[in-house]
């Protein structure tokens, strides 16, 4: 399936989003909508630092989004750098194997068969990218490939919306929830001496545990409220 999707679809999408929480609701709304996949995650650009998980729902998307930030290979690589959607049916296939030699082995040895990328774009500049896996092989529908296409554009729209709520400044790549969150992870990099997705983890298992938001839990770290200690899950 090719083209964008019609602006009013995404429109209604974006306020439906923005109603339920923004940009931390769009993984686990995506996922209900498309029923399909396994797993929803959302991984964003940092700047000079990178890319970073944001946000995933159910299973395999954090293992799937840390594999491509940690060997910067994979499909959402991919439709970063292509800016297109990158379908990827059967990741046991020898094309899968040739276009990615070190994530695609080891995304089927975590039990992940199939990875749809679709990259969110502003300005044609990628920002994000909104990745779908799941268990089983099998082709994404023309249905569910037009959802997660407005599920990325409407991503786009909420990410400038978090952009324009921060204070100017020039030259500005991040939207300031993304730009805390990293600065977050650096801290967490800090205290547990470990790498940036295991960093995310440690966050994310934070949230998870006692039922808070990752903005909230990056709230306490940047406060100095919240520490994490070296050598412990969460």
């Amino acid at each position: 399936m090719t083209g964008s999707p019609p602006p009013d679809e995404v429109g209604r999408l974006v306020v439906r989003l923005r109603a339920a929480g923004g940009t931390e609701a769009v993984c686990q709304h995506c996922r209900a909508s498309i029923g399909t996949p396994t797993g929803v995650g959302l991984t964003m650009f940092a700047g000079p630092e990178g890319w970073f998980l944001a946000s995933h729902a159910g299973e395999l998307a954090d293992e799937v989004e840390d594999l491509q930030i940690s060997l910067a290979q994979g499909p959402g690589v991919e439709a970063a750098r292509t800016l297109r959607p990158v379908l990827v049916g059967d990741l046991t296939a020898a094309s899968a194997a040739g276009r990615w030699p070190d994530f695609a082995p080891r995304a089927r040895d975590q039990g992940v068969a199939a990875v749809f990328a679709f990259p969110v774009l502003s300005a044609d500049h990628p920002v994000a990218v909104l990745d779908l896996c799941r268990a089983e092989p099998g082709p994404l529908s023309d249905d569910d490939q037009g959802t997660a296409s407005r599920y990325a554009a409407a991503t786009a729209l909420l990410l400038l919306d978090d952009l324009l709520r921060a204070e100017p400044q020039s030259g500005a790549e991040l939207p300031v929830e993304a730009a805390r969150t990293q600065q977050a992870v650096g801290m967490v990099i800090a205290q547990i001496h470990a790498d940036a997705p295991a960093a995310m983890r440690r966050l994310r298992g934070h949230a998870e545990d006692r039922r808070q938001s990752l903005s909230e839990v990056v709230e306490d770290v940047l406060s100095g409220r919240l520490r994490f200690e070296r050598g412990l899950d969460r």
